[in-house]
């Protein structure tokens, strides 16, 4: 009987693009998704909260990190019973951000996923949080010059679950939003990409990280 060969790397590669997803461009949210960050940004709207006489639980905060900081903050203030500052609550947690940054974790399979298309495929980062922030971050985790634009809340006109971020990010990367592949961790975030008409991948799901570790770019 003649031997079976195994699969060329044209097969493979063609196998590779009917199973998984090759995108015109990929668009990474930050907090959660390329970076580990959930005790930073906690340890700073708690150190917020206190300076007013408030204690912000982790559970419940664990429960809204999709928010943006500003409607986090103001569920916080209905939540807590009090006549909380909001606008000091937000400016203070983001100033006790930019100081925790290194705090900041990469998230492998993420970050390994984005190192793979660099040059490839346009990539950006879109995200909830500000930009001092998030580039206070990038700095402490060596992710600086990695992706071609860099999206935050605070230069769009609504937060996730509003499809804004995203569809900036289209933009600026001169590409159709329906050619986009959004990786996310939050359930807001996913019904942005998806109000945008983008495909998204939860990478809190384990087969979502099985996936992005298969994926590999398919040049031209």
């Amino acid at each position: 009987m003649p031997r079976c060969r195994p699969p060329s790397n044209s097969v493979k590669r063609a196998f590779l693009r009917l199973m998984l997803p090759d995108p015109d461009a990929l668009i990474f949210d930050f907090d959660g998704t390329l970076v580990a960050s959930g005790d930073l940004h906690f340890s700073a709207m708690a150190a917020a909260a206190l300076r007013q006489g408030a204690e912000m639980a982790r559970t419940w905060y664990d429960a809204r990190t999709g928010l943006g900081r500003r409607d986090l903050m103001a569920q916080f203030s209905e939540h807590a019973h009090l006549a909380l500052d909001v606008e000091s609550l937000v400016q203070d947690s983001i100033a006790a951000a930019e100081l925790r940054a290194s705090m900041a974790r990469i998230n492998p399979p993420v970050v390994a996923l984005a190192r793979r298309y660099i040059g490839i495929r346009p990539m950006a980062v879109a995200t909830n949080g500000e930009a001092r922030v998030v580039d206070r971050i990038l700095e402490a985790t060596d992710l600086v010059g990695l992706f071609d634009a860099i999206v935050t809340v605070d230069q769009v006109a609504s937060p996730k679950p509003a499809p804004d971020i995203f569809l900036e990010a289209a933009r600026r990367l001169g590409v159709r939003p329906h050619g986009c592949l959004v990786l996310e961790d939050s359930n807001e975030g996913l019904a942005a990409a998806r109000s945008a008409g983008m495909t998204a991948l939860d990478v809190r799901l384990a087969e979502t990280l099985t996936q992005i570790d298969k994926m590999v770019p398919v040049h031209g």
